[in-house]
């Protein structure tokens, strides 16, 4: 095996994932893209999901497994595999989420061929069974600030980003959508987002994610418009009308 220094570090946070880490982390494994080294790190879970996570990371050299003491959030258990990450890149996974096996090939050549620090992909949306339950969401191939305050299409699991612009803009814990707080920041500092149109990864909707809560995704997003980026409650409002048009049609049910 491979002792060189890996391009891409992927990242996958850990809490109470047992009944979904196995899949999600086969799915890295499965990438014909092969320069890869996976941090696991477990926020303190009450399921089995650390064992399941120590176990790859001994039968794999390539896997890390970290441990949080306490439980520190998603955000920060994140930055934690971030600072400890090799790879010039990070590509992000949640622990319930798949990616297709030319995920990361397909992005990392993108990234060689635009030069941009941020990297997207189009996504299938399935349910707690891994069934399609949603018509799959079809990126756009760039987005900026002003289009993502209106129209969300980084999801955090199709994420690939310079190591670099994560060591300057680390996630904050102070938003329920920790992600799209730092993309928006990263964007507003001059980075590049590119997206690949192909479907390169699954998206899992649950009644422990965000977007099962619809009220408190609701209220994180309204604290993105006030908060995060300042801005008066009309324009919010505005912005955030525009937003859940956009949002019911995304997890619009197949008939």
């Amino acid at each position: 095996m491979s002792t060189s220094v890996p391009a891409v570090s992927v990242v996958i946070p850990v809490y109470n994932a047992e009944s979904t880490l196995a899949d999600t982390v086969a799915s890295v494994i499965a990438q014909t893209f092969h320069n890869w080294e996976l941090i696991l790190v477990d926020d303190a879970s009450t399921d089995g999901s650390a064992a399941v996570a120590a176990q790859y990371a001994q039968g794999d050299a390539r896997i890390r497994f970290l441990q949080n003491e306490r439980n520190l959030g998603v955000a920060e258990t994140r930055n934690r595999a971030i600072r400890a990450a090799k790879g010039s890149y990070i590509a992000l996974l949640d622990s319930d989420d798949l990616w297709n096996p030319e995920k990361l090939e397909r992005q990392m050549a993108l990234a060689d061929a635009t030069g941009a620090e941020l990297i997207y992909c189009s996504y299938a949306i399935i349910d707690e069974a891994g069934k399609r339950c949603c018509d799959d969401f079809i990126v756009p191939k760039t987005t900026d600030r002003e289009k993502m305050l209106v129209r969300s299409v980084i999801s955090c699991s199709t994420a690939l980003i310079r190591r670099g612009c994560l060591l300057e803009h680390p996630f904050r814990s102070d938003y329920v959508h920790e992600d799209l707080a730092l993309w928006l920041e990263l964007l507003g500092t001059g980075c590049r987002a590119c997206g690949c149109p192909e479907v390169l990864a699954s998206y899992r909707v649950s009644s422990r994610s965000r977007s099962g809560n619809k009220r408190k995704s609701a209220l994180g997003r309204w604290e993105i418009y006030r908060k995060c980026m300042g801005y008066p409650a009309t324009k919010s409002a505005w912005l955030f009308t525009r937003y859940a048009v956009r949002a019911l049609k995304k997890y619009r049910r197949r008939g």
